[in-house]
C-alpha cells in the first residue's frame, strides 16, 4: 500500500508539501503523543481546518508523514533468492535510515513510558514494515529456501534489529559492508541448508 492512502488525493501538492514539512518538524520535536495539529498549524501558519479536511484526523497525518519518505526508499525486493532479497532489503533500509529524516523518525518510533496509551500509530507503522520483510520470507518459503519452523516475526527482527539498533545508539552510517554482513547472518539463520 502506498503512503498516499493516508491523504485525500485532491489535496493541492503545495499544501501537502507544506503540511508534511510542518508535521515532520513537529513530530520529531514533540513525538507521537504530544503532536498536535492545532499547534502545528499555529506554529507554521497553516489552516488547521484544511489539514482535517484532507487528512481527516491526526493519525492519518502522522502516518502520511512517516511513510512519505520511507515508502519511496524501502521497497520489497524480488531478486529471485532469499539471500539476494535479504541483501537488497538491508541496503534499502540503510538508505532510508542514513537520511536525517529516517534517523529522526526511527527515534520518534521508540516506545517509552510516554507511549503507553491507546494510540496505535506505531503499531500500524511497524506492521507495514513487518509486511514488507514478511513478503520476502513468504516467497522464500514457496521457493523452498526457508528452513522449517521459522517464525516470520523473528525472521524480520533478525534482519532489521541490528540496523535499527546501530542507528539508535550511534551516529555511524550504515555502510554497505555492514548491511551485507547482517544480511548474510540473517540468511544463515533463516535459509534451508
Amino acid at each position: 500500500m502506498p503512503y498516499g492512502e493516508f491523504v485525500d488525493s485532491a489535496v493541492p501538492p503545495e499544501l501537502r508539501e507544506r503540511v508534511l514539512s510542518a508535521a515532520l518538524d513537529e513530530l520529531t520535536r514533540w513525538g507521537v503523543e504530544r503532536f498536535s495539529v492545532e499547534a502545528m498549524a499555529t506554529g507554521h501558519g497553516i489552516d488547521a481546518d484544511s489539514v482535517y479536511r484532507y487528512w481527516g484526523n491526526t493519525q492519518r497525518l502522522l502516518l502520511d508523514v512517516m511513510f512519505h519518505k520511507s515508502d519511496q526508499t524501502v521497497v520489497t525486493p524480488n531478486t529471485g533468492s532469499l539471500r539476494g532479497d535479504l541483501e537488497a532489503m538491508a541496503l534499502s533500509v540503510a538508505a532510508y535510515l542514513n537520511t536525517v529524516v529516517g534517523r529522526k523518525l526511527l527515534r520518534v518510533m521508540i516506545v517509552d513510558d510516554r507511549a503507553l496509551h491507546s494510540d496505535d500509530t506505531r503499531t500500524i507503522y511497524w506492521r507495514r514494515r513487518y509486511e514488507i520483510v514478511r513478503a520476502i520470507l513468504d516467497r522464500a518459503a514457496v521457493r523452498g529456501e526457508l528452513r522449517e519452523g521459522v517464525d516470520p516475526l523473528t525472521g524480520v527482527q533478525i534482519l532489521l534489529a541490528p540496523l535499527n539498533i546501530r542507528v539508535l545508539y550511534t551516529n555511524e552510517p550504515l555502510d554497505d559492508a555492514y548491511c551485507l554482513r547482517v544480511a548474510e547472518l540473517a540468511w544463515h539463520a533463516l535459509a534451508r541448508h
